[in-house]
């Protein structure tokens, strides 16, 4: 991921985060709640790393942080209430990227983000879906190399 493309997803996630804040409406549709564990090879992963779930259909982002067990709580525009349906999933470990690293790698990216394989890392390269369903939703989220 190049330098401008991580500043464009966190003007991106921000400006989700502050138009969210902005807007107490309720959600274009059924809801539920998602809470859930991340894993990597049995393990949490690392303790501050954002779990963000882009709504297949409308591109309402919501998220959610992990803590030392990997335990996180989804929310959605303030709430903790999510949109019904089909999400793409990505990490995003903690820890900045240098301006002047162009393209993150295993060998340049800080060291919490090298305990999440690089897969995870961006939404056009998540393997991970996740449905979400009316009601309270227990994520599994286990991720694999």
């Amino acid at each position: 991921m190049s330098s401008d493309r991580s500043r464009r997803m966190r003007l991106v996630v921000g400006l989700a985060i502050l138009i969210a804040g902005c807007q107490k409406s309720t959600l274009p549709g059924p809801s539920g709640t998602v809470s859930g564990t991340a894993t990597y090879k049995d393990r949490p992963i690392p303790q501050g790393s954002a779990i963000v779930l882009v709504h297949k259909q409308t591109g309402i982002i919501a998220s959610g942080v992990t803590d030392a067990d990997g335990e996180f709580q989804v929310a959605m525009r303030d709430a903790p209430d999510v949109l019904v349906g089909e999400y793409t999933v990505n990490v995003v470990p903690p820890g900045e990227i240098p301006d002047t690293v162009n393209v993150v790698t295993e060998k340049n990216a800080p060291e919490a983000w090298k305990q999440v394989p690089k897969a995870y890392w961006s939404q056009t390269t998540s393997p991970e879906k996740f449905t979400v369903a009316e009601g309270a939703n227990d994520y599994k989220f286990v991720l694999h190399d």
